[in-house]
């Protein structure tokens, strides 16, 4: 008998085991990296048991190459994620993310050189391993810029998670962990300096735990438990860090790290974290913000104004569903709330028979039941008379839009509970368009008020846009060939298409942007603002599914009238029919497809051209900004200069015209530097304005700049203006080509020795094309460099002499900017580079026709 009772006893415990196991919830999270002692809390909080206690069976994710931490999280592939700083910079940039907890205090990203290089400066022309134009290594370049240096001073060797290239000396710099890659270096025997960001100022969070919005509407309880059961972890790793150690030797150690190699991770860490200032796992909102206008400062985003970061913590976000006290009584007082709505954007929302429809007002029907009080709606005609009503205040909310920068200035928004894909059609004959850029100066329909519209023109300005009333005006305007495309979500063309009169469309191209959509409530009304963000917040996933379901899972009725077909051949015909027409839309459709994959398999190299055109621009703009910061005060200091030179000759009565003449030649080209610098960091705004120059005039202010040098080398100027020639352009861009041009033509016959130089400028028209050429005598080009003296820092000079950009932005702004061509070829005795470009007039007198100068 006794052996009985404990057999139960032993059956019971093993079933009460099960039955706990059963029941936890699996979840898992995406570490930032392999496995290693920088996430020793979270195993702690595994293996001793944390996790489970709070109902959870966690299993972790290890980083690979292929991973982006954010989306793994948003994609529900991982409901937790760790990760850098740059989470800041995806909250700002409209991620639906929300920060959970910090654990280190600092970045341990440093970077370390050879023991000859003792300062930052000495990085000029280096070789430094890993540290590239990313996000992540925004602490480095933080440092980097203080003493003026940029990528584009050093070369960049792409990482091998390998310190052996360090140790044989074959880069100057790289950039390493201080948990990590200082043991090998140690262990190595290698002697280094090491640069560390923190002292310079620049302090930046890491291993930053987060989750997605969706995760903690849905499971707020869940959200809160993780976080505890985290910190707990952490806290138990710091004050056992041997313990720790030996489980991540036994259970995660797919690094295969030493023992010794953790421990001194261990320390490193626990100095990072630094737990007896601050306590595990607290985030300093003001810390916060100072990381978020760092990222803006170092231009890794551009922002009009800071948004707010209150939503962005966990802390913050009011879970509870239950009304207050107060939001019930102003719901009592309020007895009816008005909506403003879009009374043509079916599936999404419509007017229909006096009657609210679509997804909007399933969801109001949920949100009327938990409000308590009769929801209205206003009648309008159109989206933006919605608009209209809702600043004239003769609506209460908003119904179903998104939040733009424009609107975020008189309007408060919920969160977002339905995102749509944003697509172009276009005729089905118009090619499919494999990159937006493809788009530029294309004319665009979008609906007039509708958040696409402020997202195109604030991410696309290159793209033409035209407001509509409506999605029908779109559509018959891209049927009537009146514009390429019209852009709107991808369900309202699904929808518009099966019930709408316009089919000569085609889905061509989609956007990488969703709209992502929630409640408005004029700026203000914050109580109705809180009520909402409740309803909001307490929506379910099944309520949510089922709304969707009911819209998408069915096919929409097609066009067909099959009334038609039943009364003259009948059923079985009918059937036919769609066999044949599902058979016939099958080839045609892989008819596309093979069109389409040999379309993107002839504009691959073109693409990859754009990509690294691109990236040469980013860097070009940086360059840009730091010699405008180091030019600046120089200059201002020579004019100065000049301007006490000028005034103490004056003073003592000393008067002579050459003095005078070189005061004014030194006065005229600080100016045109400054100038310069101008053009340059202007180079990429949409809205430079256009004007009316005399091409001729401007060669001639160019030739003045140059005077002194064209003076000093004899260099004959042949100068054959037959006449002034107009051209409405941007005179400041064209003026630099002019400069690098001769420059580059005085350089050479300087540098050739030729014995009687000369330079020989001609403008001319034809119909209504500007054609200038500028010809040297000095020899011509070999044939072997002619196509790559337009190629970035290409150069033939000794460094000392010229970079290889002058040419290259040359032919940028020649063909980007101005829209024409730039050439060279040989002649009998030397180089010509002819500039061809449209004399603009037409468009001159479009632009004046519409009141519009600008570009």
């Amino acid at each position: 008998m006794k052996y009985f009772y404990i057999l139960v006893i032993l059956i019971g415990s093993i079933m009460h085991l099960y039955a706990n196991e059963t029941t936890l919830e699996k979840v898992s999270l995406q570490l930032q990296w392999k496995h290693q002692f920088e996430f020793a809390g979270f195993y702690a909080a595994k293996e001793k048991g944390f996790y489970k206690d709070a109902g959870l069976d966690v299993n972790f994710i290890e980083f690979n190459e292929n991973t982006n931490i954010v989306d793994e999280v948003l994609s529900e592939r991982a409901e937790y994620g760790v990760g850098y700083s740059s989470i800041i910079l995806d909250y700002i940039q409209k991620k639906p993310i929300v920060f959970m907890a910090n654990f280190f205090k600092q970045s341990p990203l440093v970077l370390v050189t050879q023991k000859e290089i003792t300062s930052l400066s000495g990085l000029r022309g280096a070789r430094v391993e890993g540290l590239s134009n990313n996000i992540d290594n925004i602490t480095l370049f933080t440092m980097l810029n203080k003493f003026g240096i940029t990528s584009l001073d050093f070369e960049t060797v792409p990482p091998t998670f390998s310190i052996d290239a360090f140790l044989n000396k074959e880069i100057d710099a790289m950039s390493v962990f201080t948990t990590n890659e200082l043991f090998l270096l140690n262990e190595a025997g290698a002697e280094y300096n090491i640069f560390d960001p923190l002292s310079y100022g620049a302090k930046y969070y890491d291993v930053n735990l987060f989750t997605s919005l969706n995760e903690l509407k849905e499971h707020p309880e869940r959200v809160k438990k993780f976080k505890d059961a985290s910190i707990k972890g952490w806290e138990y790793a710091l004050e056992n860090k041997q313990e720790i150690v030996e489980v991540i030797l036994k259970k995660y150690n797919s690094q295969k790290k030493s023992k010794k190699s953790l421990e001194f991770e261990s320390y490193q860490v626990e100095s990072l974290m630094l737990p007896r200032v601050h306590k595990v796992g607290s985030i300093d909102k003001v810390k916060v913000k100072m990381i978020a206008e760092n990222f803006i400062q170092s231009r890794f985003i551009s922002l009009k104004k800071m948004p707010s970061f209150d939503k962005f913590y966990i802390d913050n976000r009011n879970h509870t569903s239950a009304l207050t006290q107060s939001e019930q009584n102003y719901l009592q007082e309020k007895q009816v709330l008005t909506i403003c709505i879009d009374p043509s954007w079916m599936p999404i929302e419509a007017v229909v028979d006096s009657k609210h429809v679509g997804i909007s007002a399933d969801y109001w029907d949920i949100f009327q039941k938990k409000l308590g009080i009769p929801i209205d709606f206003l009648k309008t005609t159109t989206w933006s008379g919605s608009l209209h009503a809702m600043d004239k205040n003769k609506c209460d909310v908003l119904s179903l839009s998104a939040a733009t920068s424009h609107r975020e200035q008189t309007i408060d928004f919920t969160d977002s509970f339905l995102s749509l894909s944003s697509v172009i059609v276009t005729k089905t004959d118009k090619k499919n368009v494999l990159e937006i850029t493809l788009l530029k100066d294309k004319l665009i329909a979008v609906v007039k008020g509708y958040a696409l519209g402020d997202i195109l023109r604030d991410k696309y300005p290159y793209i033409n846009l035209l407001e509509v009333e409506n999605i029908d005006e779109g559509l018959k305007k891209v049927t009537q060939g009146d514009v390429f495309g019209f852009a709107d979500s991808s369900v309202a063309i699904d929808y518009a298409y099966a019930h709408g009169s316009y089919d000569d469309f085609k889905i061509n191209t989609y956007f990488d942007e969703k709209i992502e959509l929630g409640l408005g409530v004029a700026q203000g009304n914050t109580e109705l603002l809180n009520i909402l963000q409740k309803v909001v917040q307490n929506i379910t996933y099944k309520q949510k599914q089922d709304i969707l379901t009911k819209w998408f899972a069915s096919k929409y009725e097609t066009k067909t009238d099959y009334k038609v077909f039943i009364i003259s051949i009948g059923f079985i015909l009918v059937v036919l029919l769609l066999i044949i027409y599902r058979h016939y839309s099958l080839k045609k459709l892989n008819q596309e497809l093979s069109t389409r994959v040999a379309n993107e398999l002839n504009s691959s190299s073109e693409k990859d051209k754009m990509i690294f055109h691109q990236s040469k621009l980013v860097a070009m703009g940086e360059m840009m900004e730091n010699i405008a910061h180091q030019w600046r005060q120089p200059l201002s200091q020579v004019n100065s200069c000049v301007l006490v030179i000028d005034d103490t000759l004056d003073e003592h009565g000393i008067y002579n015209e050459v003095i005078e003449g070189k005061m004014q030649e030194i006065e005229s080209l600080t100016q045109y530097m400054s100038n310069t610098i101008d053009d340059f960091r202007n180079f990429f705004d949409q809205h430079k304005k256009k004007r009316n120059i005399i091409v001729e005039e401007i060669i001639e202010k160019t030739l003045e700049v140059l005077k002194g040098k064209i003076e000093l080398y004899n260099i004959k100027l042949i100068v054959d203006f037959r006449m002034a020639h107009e051209c409405y352009t941007h005179s400041n861009e064209l003026q630099q080509v002019f400069l690098a041009i001769l420059n580059n033509a005085i350089d050479v016959l300087v540098l050739n020795n030729i014995e009687n130089p000369s330079i020989k400028i001609e403008t001319k028209k034809d119909q209504e094309t500007l054609v200038m050429s500028l010809c040297d005598n000095a020899g011509g080009i070999s044939e072997e460099i002619m196509e790559k003296i337009f190629e970035p820092y290409y150069t033939t000079k000794h460094k000392a002499q010229g970079t290889g950009l002058g040419l290259y932005i040359s032919k940028v702004i020649i063909e980007d900017s101005l829209g024409g061509s730039l050439k060279v070829k040989n002649n009998f005795s030397g180089a010509c580079f002819i500039i061809e470009l449209n004399d603009g007039m037409k468009r001159k007198k479009e632009d004046e026709k519409k009141g519009d100068l600008y570009e």
